[in-house]
C-alpha cells in the first residue's frame, strides 16, 4: 500500500513516470497535475498511517524516513543537469515531496500540519511556475531554458512572477516555501531528527543552483526570441493570484500555519 501511494506522489523510487508525463503533457494540465494528485496522496498516507494505524504508527518512522532521504537526494541531483524546464519543475517536484515526507516522518501533530502548510505553499508555487512556462513555452515554441534568456527585459512581470515561484520553492526568505521548509525541519528537529533536518537543509542549498540557473537566463542573459510575450485575461490572472498567495504566506504565515495546525490536531 505504502509503494502504491508513493507512486502517486511520486517519490523515489517510485518517481521514474513525472519527468516524461511533465515534458509530454499540455502545460495547463501539468500545473493541475503537479499538485492535486500529490495533496490528495498526502491526505492517503495520513488517514491510512496515522488515523488509520493509530498507536502502531510509530514503526513506519524508519521507512518514512528513509524514503524522505532518497527522495530529497535523487530529486534534487537529477534536477540539475535539466535544460528542459518542464523536466527541472518535475525534478524540483520529486525533491519536494521528500521535504514533506520528512514531515510524515515526525509523526506529530505538528510535522502533520506543517505538511499540510507546506501543500498549500507548494500548490502556489508550482502551479505559478507552470503557468508561465504555458505562458514562455507557447511564444518562445520550446520548454528549453533558452526560451526564458532576456525574460525580464521583453516581459517585466511574467519574469518577476517566475522569480518569485523559484525563490519560493527554493526556500528563499521571506516568501512561503521558506516557512514551509523552516517549519518542517523545526518538526523534524522536535522529533530528534537531526540527521534528516541536516541533509533536508543540505540540499535545500543544492537546489538553490539550478533555481538561480534559470533566473539567470531570464535576468541575464541576452534574449534569443525577441517581442513581449504575449498572455491572455485568464493566465495573466491566474499567475499574479498563484504570486500573490506565494507572498501574503511569506509576509503573513501565522494564520496558515494556525489552520494547518487545527486540522492535523484532529487526526492525531
Amino acid at each position: 500500500m505504502l509503494a502504491g501511494v508513493a507512486f502517486k506522489i511520486a517519490a523515489v523510487p517510485f518517481h521514474m513516470w513525472v519527468p516524461d508525463t511533465y515534458e509530454a503533457a499540455p502545460t495547463p494540465f501539468v500545473a493541475w497535475l503537479s499538485v492535486a494528485p500529490k495533496a490528495a496522496g498526502f491526505i492517503v498516507v495520513l488517514r491510512l498511517y496515522v488515523e488509520g494505524v493509530g498507536p502502531a504508527a510509530g514503526s513506519w518512522v524508519p521507512v518514512l524516513s528513509a524514503l524522505a532521504a532518497l527522495t530529497i537526494v535523487a530529486g534534487n541531483l537529477m534536477a540539475i543537469p535539466q535544460q528542459n524546464v518542464k523536466r527541472l519543475l518535475a525534478y524540483s517536484g520529486v525533491a519536494q515531496i521528500g521535504y514533506m515526507l520528512i514531515g510524515m516522518a515526525a509523526m506529530s501533530p505538528r510535522g502533520g500540519g506543517m505538511v499540510l502548510f507546506y501543500l498549500v505553499a507548494y500548490l502556489f508555487g508550482n502551479m505559478g511556475a507552470f503557468l508561465v512556462v504555458q505562458a514562455v513555452g507557447t511564444h518562445a515554441g520550446t520548454d528549453a531554458m533558452s526560451g526564458y534568456r532576456g525574460l525580464a527585459q521583453r516581459s517585466p512581470v511574467l519574469a518577476l512572477s517566475m522569480l518569485v515561484f523559484l525563490l519560493s520553492l527554493g526556500g528563499i526568505p521571506f516568501v512561503a516555501g521558506f516557512w514551509a521548509k523552516l517549519f518542517i525541519f523545526q518538526a523534524a528537529i522536535d522529533r530528534h531528527m537531526y540527521g534528516l533536518a541536516l541533509l533536508g537543509a543540505v540540499l535545500t542549498i543544492v537546489a538553490l543552483y539550478y533555481y538561480l540557473v534559470l533566473a539567470s537566463r531570464m535576468y541575464i542573459d541576452a534574449p534569443e526570441v525577441t517581442g513581449r510575450v504575449p498572455l491572455s485575461t485568464p493566465l495573466f490572472v491566474a499567475i499574479l493570484f498563484c504570486a500573490a498567495g506565494v507572498v501574503v504566506m511569506g509576509l503573513y504565515p501565522e494564520p496558515w500555519v494556525q489552520a494547518a495546525m487545527k486540522a492535523a490536531a484532529q487526526i492525531f
